[in-house]
């Protein structure tokens, strides 16, 4: 399993690139499956079409998962940035928070939003999941703007 250290080097490592628009990720942080999910709903459910279809779980899950969210928020946000506050770890569970600020694209609004989230290890020490947790009428404005 990893180390808190390296959970929190890892976590401290995607921010970086994520604000400086990069869509590397550290090796052996993400299993290929990972699920992600926001506001208890898991991404692949959000796409609009079946969600056991293999090319939308190959979107959603995994690496691929991660940058396409990045991505989406990258374009949603002008100078999109992400901030992180404390770390906690539980046995398989590791919680923080992220402070995610940016300009709307297609009002120009000013977005400054906390997003909660819990990452859960798989036994290898890996992610298996990753929800996050934020505001839903924020939400729905980065949605519409990620369409503009």
């Amino acid at each position: 399993m990893a180390t808190t250290e390296s959970l929190i080097a890892a976590i401290d490592q995607i921010i970086a690139f994520f604000n400086a628009r990069k869509m590397d990720l550290p090796d052996g942080f993400l299993d290929r499956k990972t699920q992600f999910v926001i506001n208890g709903a898991p991404f692949e459910t959000l796409l609009g079409q079946n969600p056991n279809d293999a090319l939308i779980l190959m979107l959603t899950r995994g690496p691929a998962g991660l940058r396409f969210t990045a991505k989406g928020l990258q374009h949603a946000l002008v100078d999109s940035h992400l901030d992180r506050g404390d770390v906690t770890v539980d046995g398989t569970e590791v919680k923080t928070s992220f402070w995610l600020s940016g300009r709307l694209r297609d009002s120009g609004e000013n977005v400054n939003e906390v997003v909660d989230v819990t990452l859960r290890l798989n036994p290898a020490g890996l992610i298996e999941s990753a929800a996050a947790t934020m505001d839903a009428a924020t939400l729905e404005k980065i949605r519409q703007a990620r369409r503009s």
